[in-house]
């Protein structure tokens, strides 16, 4: 499913930003589409689709799995809930919820995680959502995404509006640059490649894309190697094809904002093992212990996550 939209977001940076900026005009398009939060409004940047939508638009509190079954009751009455919630709590807290009330029943809610992985760093261990992307990928009927590109959201959304079942969608905090133009064609389950190369090649997703397109740009000017950048912008379904031709350059760096255990990497790796090919594989991500109160820029570089450690990674491989 392939699209071309109009709604352009480059006077943004952050992907709650590109939210909030088109959830507005969203609105319009979509009469049954209604938005409900856990006390998370304005995180959410959900304050010009409550002026425009008043009636359309919850807050159950700070009670996330009373805002997951609120959404499963109105999309079984005929609407389009957007539920958002701080990531952990979106999932952890109310995953009974969204595994039963939701996804049981192959309903059309779109979970919104913000904060997602290291992003929310300065609010400890309980706000930061690692765990969250293994949990849904191993929900039935779930969708799960991570937008490597703040202008990506508005596709995003019209897309999960279309697809008329459960979504869930990780979103970070890191203000970011877009990486295509308005024109590029979106598609959920189809990755996209803002980075050319055969020398190897980076698969990644959110703020992970923008660190694997500096180190492929390092990697070019002091290597002369010319390292391919596979945004995996849908992290389930997996692209196995994108996934497998990433594995045909013989390097593999896969990388995301999300404990190793459970992450994109070991998601990579099976691909490429059950295809019975072999390559020279490594994963970056978030080790598998509670996060220490610091910047998430502190937590990417102590990790090798950020552009340097996965340059470092990469360069290992030659």
């Amino acid at each position: 499913m392939g699209m071309d939209m109009t709604l352009s977001i480059r006077d943004l940076t952050t992907a709650r930003d590109a939210v909030g900026k088109c959830l507005g005009e969203l609105g319009g398009k979509y009469e049954n589409m209604v938005v409900i939060t856990a006390d998370v409004d304005v995180s959410s940047r959900i304050g010009t689709f409550k002026e425009r939508y008043p009636d359309r638009c919850y807050n159950t509190g700070i009670a996330e799995q009373s805002l997951m079954s609120v959404a499963a009751g109105m999309a079984h009455e005929g609407f389009k809930p957007l539920a958002f919630a701080f990531a952990p709590f979106a999932s952890m807290r109310a995953y009974e919820q969204v595994r039963t009330d939701i996804c049981y029943s192959r309903l059309p809610v779109i979970i919104i995680g913000n904060g997602a992985g290291y992003s929310n760093g300065l609010s400890g261990c309980t706000h930061c959502g690692l765990e969250d992307s293994a949990l849904m990928v191993a929900c039935n009927n779930m969708t799960v995404i991570e937008p490597g590109d703040p202008q990506q959201i508005v596709k995003v959304l019209e897309a999960c509006m279309e697809l008329n079942a459960p979504v869930y969608i990780r979103l970070g905090r890191e203000a970011t640059s877009s990486l295509y133009p308005d024109n590029v064609q979106y598609e959920i389950g189809k990755a996209l490649i803002p980075r050319e190369g055969d020398d190897g090649a980076f698969v990644c997703t959110g703020i992970m894309v923008h660190f694997a397109m500096e180190a492929a740009q390092r990697i070019h000017d002091e290597l002369g190697r010319e390292i391919r950048v596979v945004d995996m912008h849908t992290i389930k379904p997996l692209d196995k094809d994108a996934v497998l031709a990433a594995a045909r350059t013989g390097r593999v760096v896969a990388a995301q904002d999300h404990n190793l255990l459970g992450g994109l990497g070991q998601l990579v790796g099976s691909a490429i093992a059950e295809a019975g090919m072999a390559c020279r594989l490594v994963c970056r991500g978030c080790p598998d212990t509670f996060v220490p109160i610091a910047t998430p820029e502190f937590l990417y570089a102590r990790n090798g996550m950020d552009a340097n450690g996965l340059y470092e990674a990469m360069k290992s491989l030659f």
